[in-house]
């Protein structure tokens, strides 16, 4: 190994973004087989997960194999809602899962950087996570609002590092120097107009599979998780008036709340890139990819594939090449 050494090789943001994340692996397969080195790793939310399997030493075609085994049923397995907590999701299985591949390490003693970004709750603001537990830093970063239940490190209370810098390429070029390449998995870092945005909408399969667990008879139970997964259906909440519904307009529940995340989040990225902008902008075409579609693994992987392959020329011109 080369060690965390500042002066070769290129730093990674990789930005949140749920299951459309795990094109981040084809990104780390392309750069690794063309033998361009990454040095250190920032990430938010999935892109925190994935840096911490690379940061590990876990090779990206091992992570390929674990993340292409996921079918829905094994998808829902690991999300399954654990009420009360403060999320729909407890995140224990989350961390058994994490602890079962990265196991125990700290992460002043991994080979190459590594920094996690969560949101502190009580706070509020940016916190950098880049000493201590790695699957705690993990699973700091990750934990989506309203989601998966906040998590206590080190007596913070932290949620999703999306909610305070989506793309941290700041951060990586603050801790670890440049040339830093950011991978976007949502439109934050390339805004489009909205008169001409195409927001994707569920695929069929995931209506097929989330209509079926709303026929559950726990569901009744679970209201919370019931009305978000019925706005992910783009179906009529109970709560909404006729005269309101998604039915009268494009603008369905689902896509509101797509669009205004993703509003926010390029407000974010912009006041932050006009700081300190990052390199080259890597964006994966996953758009099509919804945040728990974790059995899209292939299509999101191949995505980073062909991002990665296209830019080669512009990496390698970063290295001097």
């Amino acid at each position: 190994m080369l060690g965390k050494s500042r002066t070769s090789g290129i730093v990674l943001a990789l930005g949140g973004g749920g299951a459309a994340g795990l094109a981040h692996i084809g990104v780390l397969q392309v750069l690794g087989e063309n033998d361009i080195r990454v040095r250190a790793v920032a990430g938010t939310s999935i892109g925190a997960e994935i840096g911490a399997f690379f940061a590990s030493g876990m090779a990206m075609r091992d992570l390929e194999a674990v993340a292409t085994s996921f079918d829905w049923k094994k998808t829902l397995q690991l999300f399954f809602p654990d009420l009360p907590t403060g999320g729909l999701i407890s995140g224990i299985r989350i961390v058994d899962f994490l602890n079962s591949w990265i196991g125990s390490q700290l992460i002043e003693d991994l080979e190459i950087g590594y920094a996690a970004v969560a949101a502190d709750l009580d706070r509020g603001g940016q916190v950098i996570l880049d000493r201590g537990d790695l699957v705690d830093a993990v699973r700091s970063s990750i934990s989506i609002p309203g989601m998966m239940a906040p998590y206590n490190n080190s007596g913070r209370w932290l949620v999703d590092g999306g909610v305070v810098n989506p793309v941290p390429f700041d951060v990586a070029r603050k801790l670890f120097g440049g040339p830093v390449v950011a991978v976007s998995i949502h439109s934050a870092t390339l805004p489009v107009p909205a008169p001409t945005l195409d927001i994707p909408t569920p695929s069929p399969k995931w209506r097929k599979h989330v209509r079926q667990l709303l026929k559950q008879p726990w569901m009744v139970h679970a209201p919370l998780l019931r009305k978000w997964l019925l706005t992910q259906v783009n179906q009529v909440s109970p709560e909404v008036p006729p005269s309101v519904t998604d039915t009268d307009s494009h603008w369905t529940a689902s896509r509101v709340l797509n669009r205004a995340l993703d509003i926010a989040a390029n407000e974010i990225v912009q006041l932050r890139a006009a700081a300190s902008a990052p390199d080259l902008v890597l964006k994966p075409e996953v758009d099509n990819i919804g945040v728990l579609e974790f059995y899209e693994a292939r299509e999101a992987i191949a995505a980073g594939r062909r991002v990665t392959e296209e830019y080669l020329p512009y990496l390698y011109r970063l290295l001097g090449r």
